[in-house]
């Protein structure tokens, strides 16, 4: 009965080695047709083991744990390289993850991260103790094996990818030629590289859409049953499967007692008025702490003394909706700067962190076949000559064009890009027949020009009222995007299986109606095509004014409702997660850019958001200033730019402050016939904690006070030197296809 518990999350690998349970549920016949095709895949060789203990000591002062592993290795006395998936989603389920690989000769390994899973101590998320951990197994517990090489490879995706990026800053180098000793290349796909700003503040504001359920997923999964309930570390394919002794099954009782205790510390983290802004919990998370180049500031945390190893081959990917675009590219671009270009490589495509993380976005069967991975592992850790994505190491995919593209570089070089900025206008954009929002939102609906004038600077400022009662985001593209894009897969699967594209019929894929109410700005229709690639900002003033909250009693009713009943941590007065949050005067600065189709439909490309007290403010402005500039040393996009979020510091109302939004990176050509619509809302729920204070926020724009959008307009030259278009590749065909068939 244990066993068949089981069969739920590990029924393909139970399936696939498992003679003995074949034995027992098959007719002769059928288990030998069944095991004649597992051969022929390559299998034939396998031997499972569940349960292998791995006992990891006490490293750089922190505690000692038992971690457990699941293991597929090669009969026989050969010596194999092994793919690692270090994860807390349970190991019986992510081995699944690199199964396919088992074929090209590699052994897989899949370790529960500790406090999560049969793992013994305290999840702590992506803490010091998971960077030494990872690393341990790496370089001291699977060498000692008599299976083992020697040589590693890290696979994943997510929190899997992250914890990749953390362990190969506390692996073993090579002091004479900067080469790791065991780990010798890296698959993450999908990375967070600052866990405040990427994941759980945006721009100050909480993620309440991804931060929860990701937290219950993880706390859920070390719920279920242990999987040492299923036996000791020798059983295997041959049927010599042991009944776990008295005491494995109190070990795996009181790990997952451990389990359920630990929960409300979990919850606790975001409750935590100390953990409201940026600091040390959320710096020793984030893999930027390795990054060669280090925070001017001089923060010192765990691991900020230590470095990404320039030697240690890494290919990316990420999506352009996921969670992690930030992340992503601020990996690539800093963690591997000083990476030769053999030795890196990053894909960008049009996907949602599912599709992102899992490989999906590469090709609807890539959990089940795992060829470009395959072809990155036999280059760089068994040395087979391959060099595919050498020349061009970046493919990212333009929306708008519908078209992939190779790139030398990313953030794409200057002679790639012009600088370019669209204002905005006090003058009311023409009314666009064919499109029912121009009539909806003509009072709000502005012009977005290349350069203004006199005319532009007249009329009344443009009013942003702030309600409660009315918050915006549930029908943007936003709820998908923090909703990692579970319900978007209706619409993916269909590109990917029937070559078809049905994005225009999801509520999700148009905008206008979430922008009802919003200020939006729109330019005239477009000329030429535009295409912007990379990130985007945002300059603007505004003065708000404050009003008393909707209700208070509601905002003490979720706090009775929420904390005290459902989750039962009771919130002192002096530690109100939910006080502090949404009773403060702030306003929540909600930017999007949008490519409005001739008939109307307005589809999100990116967005950015800031919270009032989250901006980059002057810290050495006069106290008498009557107009609060940025502070002179803010450099958009600095990821080593953290004041404002270590010390937040609240607007006073009706006084005028200059903003700038950061708006995530993205990659879209604005086709001819199009136009561009920039958005500002004051709210993004359920994607943000809402503010609950009403506020009427003026935007200030005359010639003193210009407010405009910057960004990167890509040009067409040196067609086929720096760049080149993938011309070959049909717009749904999957790019793991194209990968493994090319060397660019």
């Amino acid at each position: 009965m244990r066993r068949f518990f089981y069969l739920t999350g590990i029924v393909f690998i139970l399936i696939c080695f498992s003679r003995p349970l074949m034995a027992a549920q098959l007719t002769e016949t059928e288990q030998g047709q069944i095991m004649q095709a597992i051969n022929a895949k390559g299998y034939k060789d396998a031997i499972v083991q569940f349960n292998l203990r791995i006992a990891v000591p006490e490293i750089q002062g922190l505690d000692p744990v038992d971690l457990w592993g699941t293991l597929i290795k090669h009969q026989g006395d050969g010596k194999y390289p092994t793919i690692v998936i270090s994860t807390p989603y349970r190991r019986e389920l992510c081995i699944m993850q690199g199964l396919t690989l088992f074929p090209h000769g590699y052994n897989i390994l899949a370790v529960d991260t500790r406090g999560t899973g049969t793992a013994e101590g305290e999840w702590i998320s992506f803490g010091p103790e998971e960077h030494t951990d990872v690393a341990f197994v790496i370089d001291s517990w699977i060498p000692s094996h008599e299976w083992s090489d020697g040589k590693v490879g890290l696979l994943g995706g997510s929190y899997m990818a992250i914890a990749q990026m953390m362990a190969a800053g506390q692996i073993e180098v090579d002091e004479q030629t900067g080469e790791p000793v065991h780990l010798k290349a890296m698959f993450p796909m999908a990375t967070m590289s600052d866990a405040y700003r990427d994941i759980v503040w945006h721009g100050g504001n909480l993620d309440m859409a991804f931060i929860p359920m990701w937290m219950g997923v993880v706390d859920g999964l070390a719920l279920l049953p242990s999987t040492l309930w299923l036996g000791g570390e020798n059983a295997d394919i041959d049927g010599t499967w042991e009944d776990p002794e008295t005491d494995v099954l109190k070990e795996a009782g009181q790990n997952w007692m451990a389990s359920w205790n630990q929960i409300p510390t979990h919850l606790a983290w975001f409750t935590d008025s100390g953990k409201l802004v940026d600091g040390p919990f959320y710096d020793e998370r984030s893999p930027m702490i390795y990054w060669p180049d280090k925070n001017p500031a001089g923060r010192t945390c765990f691991g900020s003394d230590k470095i990404f190893p320039a030697r240690l081959p890494v290919f990316t990917m990420g999506g352009w909706f996921d969670i992690f675009t930030r992340g992503t590219l601020n990996n690539y671009q800093y963690a591997l700067k000083n990476h030769d270009g053999e030795d890196k490589a990053l894909v960008m495509g049009p996907w949602y962190h599912i599709e992102a993380a899992s490989g999906l976005g590469v090709t609807a069967l890539s959990m089940l076949t795992n060829e470009v991975q395959a072809r990155w592992f036999d280059w760089k850790i068994k040395g087979i000559e391959d060099p595919f994505m050498v020349e061009f190491p970046v493919l990212i995919y333009v929306m708008g064009k519908d078209q992939w593209r190779l790139e030398k570089e990313w953030p794409l070089p200057s002679s790639r890009t012009e600088k370019k900025a669209l204002y905005l206008s006090k003058r009311k954009a023409p009314v666009n027949w064919m499109d029912w929002f121009s009539f909806f939102n003509s009072r709000k609906n502005y012009r977005l020009v290349e350069e203004t004038a006199t005319r532009d600077f007249k009329n009344n400022n443009p009013l942003l009222i702030h309600n409660p009662a009315e918050l915006h985001g549930v029908t943007s593209r936003s709820t998908q995007r923090w909703l990692a894009g579970g319900i978007s897969m209706i619409s993916q699967f269909t590109k990917f299986f029937s070559n078809a594209n049905i994005d225009y019929l999801m509520p999700w894929e148009d905008e206008r109606l979430d922008e009802i109410a919003c200020l939006t700005f729109t330019t005239d229709k477009l000329d030429e095509d535009v295409e912007i690639t990379g990130p985007l900002t945002l300059t603007f003033w505004a003065k708000s004014t404050f009003k008393q909250p909707v209700s208070h009693a509601y905002i003490d009713k979720i706090e009775t409702n929420v904390y005290d009943t459902m989750i039962q941590i009771p919130l002192n007065d002096d530690n109100s997660f939910i006080e502090l949050l949404m009773d403060q005067k702030e306003v929540q600065w909600v930017i999007e850019l949008n490519d409005v189709y001739p008939y109307g439909r307005a589809k999100n490309i990116t967005s950015g958001w800031l919270r009032s007290s989250h901006r980059p403010y002057d810290p050495d402005e006069s106290p008498n200033a009557k107009e609060h500039a940025i502070d002179p040393e803010y450099t958009p996009f600095d990821p080593f730019y953290g004041r404002p979020d270590r010390e937040p510091k609240l607007i006073k109302d009706g006084e005028l402050y200059q903003y700038v939004v950061e708006l995530w990176p993205t990659s879209n050509m604005f086709k001819k016939g199009h136009r561009i619509r920039m958005s500002i809302s004051a709210s993004d729920f359920p994607h943000l904690l809402p503010v609950m204070v009403p506020s009427e926020n003026t935007i200030v724009i005359d010639k003193n006070h210009p407010a405009k959008i910057e960004f990167d307009q890509v040009n067409t030259d040196n067609e086929g030197e720096t760049w080149k278009w993938v011309d070959d590749m049909p717009e749904y065909e999957n790019v793991s296809q194209y990968l493994t068939d090319h060397s660019n």
